[in-house]
């Protein structure tokens, strides 16, 4: 594996630091059969979209020591960190190449084919069950009150749901359309990038879930993030659980296995050292169900779902981890 650059200077448009330059690692090209597993609505929407692979150092701590695991689909592979143990995707697309890929119209529209949401919308009535959950969650810790910025809004189900809890909601969302959508169910004000905002602008309370698997530079986004933090504010981060029993039950089924755009896996541990790596103190796990429609969880697992199994949500308890770091008050 290669070495990693010192410098971590880009900034990524989804409003966190960009990952190390990796000017120096090698770019594995695709083969034609290989470049065909890219959907067609992915080359839609990057045009000029050519798949060039780079391969990849740890993203947390940046070591160059990595061990193969069972996981990946060809081109793409899983390793797993000899020092800060994260599992994490090499080779991987470019950064720049997945983020001209997010700002396009069709992450939230995708038809199933491994990259992108499948059937987002139809899902809403589920996640906002699952943000309504999150939001009782804050609350019941102190942290549902102020003002809340939401990074990778979506189409606003949480900000949605946020505005019972805090004074202001706000997000930061790459995709023009589902900006617009967000703003349009939400209320909230809505900003492109982090780079909108007020450098000197706070929040009591940041959110992101399902973000920081995406995330090439996770300390880096973290750290931007705790800038504008408040005194005494609170990052919550929620990512797929590596480490949960649907994982190792499903092996390389995991829904959450979605490649090119998850680069980094987390489960208990290396969540926690993310926040501890980015200078969070008072880190604590939060429960975290989230629930699904019958069908989708039945189309993941293979079986039969009949249109009347869209009706019915399951909340299930494992499927996500999710912490909460605090800034200190000085």
């Amino acid at each position: 594996m290669p070495s990693c650059p010192e410098t971590r200077s880009r900034i990524d448009a989804n409003g966190g630091l960009r990952t190390h330059d990796f000017a120096p690692n090698p770019h594995v090209p695709c083969t034609g059969e290989q470049r065909e597993w890219f959907s067609p609505m992915m080359q839609e929407n990057a045009a000029g979209f050519e798949p060039e692979l780079e391969q990849a150092c740890c993203p947390m701590c940046e070591s160059a020591k990595s061990e193969p695991t069972p996981y990946g689909k060809a081109p793409f592979a899983l390793r797993r960190c000899s020092d800060c143990r994260l599992w994490f995707l090499s080779p991987r697309l470019p950064e720049p190449e997945m983020m001209r890929y997010y700002a396009g119209q069709g992450y939230f529209q995708s038809e199933g084919q491994g990259i992108g949401y499948s059937g987002y919308e139809e899902q809403a009535d589920a996640l906002r069950q699952t943000f309504a959950l999150l939001m009782r969650t804050l609350d019941r810790a102190g942290a549902a009150r102020g003002d809340l910025l939401e990074v990778g809004a979506g189409l606003g189900y949480l900000l949605s749901e946020a505005g019972d809890y805090f004074d202001t909601v706000s997000g930061v969302e790459m995709s023009a359309g589902a900006r617009a959508k967000a703003a349009q169910v939400s209320g909230a004000t809505l900003y492109e990038s982090l780079d909108d905002l007020d450098p000197s602008q706070t929040f009591d309370c940041i959110v992101a879930t399902h973000v920081i698997e995406h995330v090439y530079d996770p300390v880096g986004f973290a750290t931007r993030l705790k800038q504008h933090l408040a005194p005494g504010g609170v990052l919550v981060l929620a990512a797929p659980h590596m480490g949960s029993v649907f994982r190792k039950a499903m092996g390389n089924r995991w829904p959450s296995f979605k490649y090119p755009e998850h680069v980094a896996f987390y489960d208990e541990d290396t969540l926690r050292s993310l926040f501890e790596r980015a200078g969070f103190g008072q880190v604590t796990r939060l429960p975290y169900p989230h629930a699904f429609p019958l069908s989708l969880i039945l189309n993941k697992l293979g079986l039969p779902a009949p249109r009347w199994t869209a009706r019915f949500n399951l909340k299930l308890p494992a499927t996500t981890v999710c912490y909460m770091g605090r800034r200190g008050v000085s």
